[in-house]
């Protein structure tokens, strides 16, 4: 460096890519860019850092669930980035999301000036605050001060900013940047002292996580397990594949019934196939099941269960001790059936009480459960392997994946026919899904993100209004160095809806609540340039489950079915499934 002259061209420069420094420290690796010119800086500052693989995205909406997507997968915060205006709030659906399931992420919004706010200068909007109370942090960063002092502020803003991402609990925050022009890297005199640096210190321990171990509660937990006979454990949706394989060892530990959501973790995965019921989803339809199988403990680790039938399962037996592991003392039941939650690190609580506790349950106490599984898996075994609609459709999925293939399963009906249809198994699946707030925005650019950040070959199973929905991620966004397979459900409009009374009053029930489309998937396949194949049956599915499953690039599956004839499938199932674990308990 000649004296006198600074190596960096001007304060926007410095702050960008002392930020940017600043979080590939601690740990992030991808970046989810929308265009614009407010965020040059900081795009700048990505690009040329080695650190970071940057994935450009027409639609900043689609960027953010990728980005989700990749939190989702890889447990560590991805980050996006917008200019300012819409572009910033074109996140919001993608940060509720994130807060709701707890997955962590990291929002750079570029603002002008707060000087410009509540005025009428170009694309400016009060961007403060912009995700109201779904961030874990909100941090408004001043305008770039080329001091020591401002680089430590800035330093420190990054680093509240990365332990809230992580928590407990973890989720999204935003970090709102305001940049004054010259936005390029052009040199401005005298703009930056000559023996300042791009660097923000202030920061914790470098290259990964910084937040310091997690209490556990086991000893508690073991307590509570020494005084039970009939322990359940119940897994709900998580992001945390360790929670799964710690809920089935203590299960195996214990000698109790696992009842786990397609998203936990101890669906599918070693001990499942013993310990959890698959069919839960079905023979707790019935009113003489669920009175028969009472618990005296119930052991809830994760979100609320997809499943009703679960859900009314823990209501029916409100007067029984249910705790809930949750790591920031939360309550966060919304069935109003747990007193108090065990406060600490779930996969500690768990993994300490599967060495600790030395209790078993009455030896026949898993052997009922078993029991009503099995009468109702061998109920519907006849219309998953000779019939077509979405049930038989999500087992076929799940039977076929590779051992342990990332997959991402979508909201509205593929999340609960996996949950209902799905029987459990040893071979391991890494399941995913956005059951925070259960939306079917984003979840194409998720799917995405997941098959990014995982480096292996993917599969989606989604619905066709959820493709339609998201279908730039396809057109305008798909990365090329991905490997994900498509599978879409495609009944012309929201099958979902069938489950509600509203539906025996048409109309306005088919035009304005199904709402039936006519897109022809091949054509949006053909507009993305990636392959498409119809199938109508089980066996067609499977063969292209099966073909190429190390292929890159993305494939696009498209499974038919009539809307009508599948809900007279699927009640019939159903029903068949219920009858059978009435007369098996």
């Amino acid at each position: 460096m000649s004296a006198g002259r600074s190596a960096v061209p001007n304060r926007n420069t410095l702050w960008a890519h002392a930020l940017v420094d600043g979080l590939a420290r601690r740990g992030a690796t991808r970046a989810c860019i929308g265009s614009g010119s407010r965020s040059a800086p900081l795009v700048e500052a990505l690009a040329a850092d080695g650190r970071f693989l940057v994935h450009p995205h027409v639609d900043e909406r689609c960027a953010a669930f990728f980005a989700l997507g990749v939190g989702a997968e890889s447990g560590r915060p991805a980050v996006v980035v917008t200019t300012s205006g819409t572009a910033a709030a074109n996140l919001y659906p993608a940060i509720v999301e994130a807060s709701q399931s707890e997955i962590p992420l990291i929002a750079l919004t570029a603002d002008r000036p707060a000087s410009l706010r509540g005025t009428d200068a170009n694309q400016t909007i009060d961007q403060v605050d912009l995700f109201g109370r779904y961030p874990r942090a909100s941090i408004d960063v001043a305008l770039p001060e080329p001091t020591r002092t401002g680089l430590a502020r800035l330093g420190a803003a990054v680093e509240e900013a990365w332990q809230a991402a992580l928590g407990p609990p973890s989720g999204p925050v935003h970090l709102n940047v305001q940049f004054e022009k010259p936005l390029e890297p052009v040199r401005v005199p005298g703009d930056v002292p000559a023996d300042l640096e791009a660097y923000a210190p202030g920061r914790g321990a470098p290259d990964g996580d910084t937040a310091p171990p997690r209490p556990h509660a086991g000893a508690e937990l073991v307590t509570l397990l020494r005084g039970a006979r009939r322990p359940l454990i119940v897994c709900g949706p998580n992001h945390r594949p360790a929670i799964g394989d710690a809920a089935l060892s203590l299960a195996a530990r214990v000698r109790a019934p696992v009842l786990a959501d397609p998203l936990s973790g101890a669906r599918f995965g070693l001990g499942a196939r013993r310990w959890t019921m698959g069919r839960a989803d079905l023979f707790l339809r019935a009113a003489e099941v669920t009175g028969a199988l009472r618990p005296d403990l119930v052991v809830r680790v994760g979100r609320a269960p997809t499943s009703a039938a679960v859900c009314r399962y823990l209501e029916h037996h409100r007067d029984v001790r249910q705790v809930v592991l949750d790591p920031a003392h939360r309550w966060r039941d919304h069935l109003a059936t747990t007193p108090e939650p065990l406060t600490g690190d779930p996969v500690a609580t768990l993994e300490y009480s599967a060495v600790a506790v030395s209790s078993p349950a009455e030896t026949d106490w898993a052997d009922r459960w078993r029991a009503a599984d099995r009468a109702a898996c061998a109920a519907v075994e006849p219309a998953l392997a000779h019939g077509w609609f979405e049930g038989a459709i999500a087992a076929a999925v799940a039977e076929t994946l590779p051992e342990g293939a990332p997959w991402f399963i979508g909201n509205s009906m593929p999340i609960r026919d996996v949950d209902a249809f799905a029987r459990s198994s040893d071979r391991p699946l890494h399941t995913l899904g956005f059951r925070g707030a259960s939306g079917i925005d984003g979840n194409v650019s998720g799917a995405l993100g997941a098959a990014a950040a995982s480096g292996r070959p993917a599969a989606a199973l989604i619905g066709d209004l959820t493709l339609l929905h998201d279908v730039g991620a396809l057109v305008a966004d798909p990365p090329a160095d991905v490997a994900l397979h498509i599978v879409v459900i495609q009944n012309r409009g929201g099958g979902i809806f069938h489950m509600l009374p509203i539906r025996g009053y048409d109309p306005p029930f088919t035009p304005f609540v199904v709402m039936p489309q006519g897109i022809e998937l091949e054509a949006v396949a053909a507009a993305a340039g990636i392959p498409h194949r119809p199938v109508a049956s089980v066996a067609e599915l499977r063969e292209q489950l099966s073909a190429e499953p190390g292929s890159r690039g993305l494939r696009l599956t498209e499974a038919r079915v009539d809307r009508e004839h599948n809900w007279e499938q699927r009640t019939a199932a159903i029903e068949s499934a219920r009858q059978a674990a009435c007369s098996a308990i």
